[in-house]
């Protein structure tokens, strides 16, 4: 027998190729996001890793920042045609890629950390 449902867990980030990126409510509230945050991905060489690199208000204009993606809800957007192809490119997709993260890691220098688990992809 096979399920018809398959992988029921649901991503927890969402990038595009043509540069948007999806962040869910619990991405949200894990790095204290806020409209006008800037995110970014830093890599050990194996592992990626999602921080929140500026907090809100900025007096210049970034790439990765945040915007709620709706009216309701506390889901985030950020655009970052950079960002998106590196994890395209390290998951091997060309178009769209869901994935989930790991448990919060804190570091002193950058704060609260999440893992991107790109091996496994949703």
């Amino acid at each position: 027998m096979k399920s018809l449902l398959g992988n029921t867990r649901k991503p927890d980030l969402t990038f595009h190729s043509s540069g948007k990126i999806d962040i869910t409510s619990s991405v949200v509230s894990c790095l204290r996001l806020s409209a006008g945050d800037t995110i970014d991905i830093m890599t050990d060489g194996e592992e990626f890793y999602l921080y929140v690199k500026h907090r809100a208000p900025m007096a210049s204009r970034c790439k990765g920042r945040v915007h709620k993606s709706g009216m309701y809800g506390s889901h985030f957007r950020a655009w970052s045609v950079r960002l998106c192809k590196i994890i395209l490119a390290e998951c091997n997709a060309n178009d769209i890629v869901r994935l989930s993260v790991g448990e919060k890691i804190t570091d002193e220098k950058y704060g609260n950390m999440l893992p991107i688990i790109t091996k496994h992809l949703l």
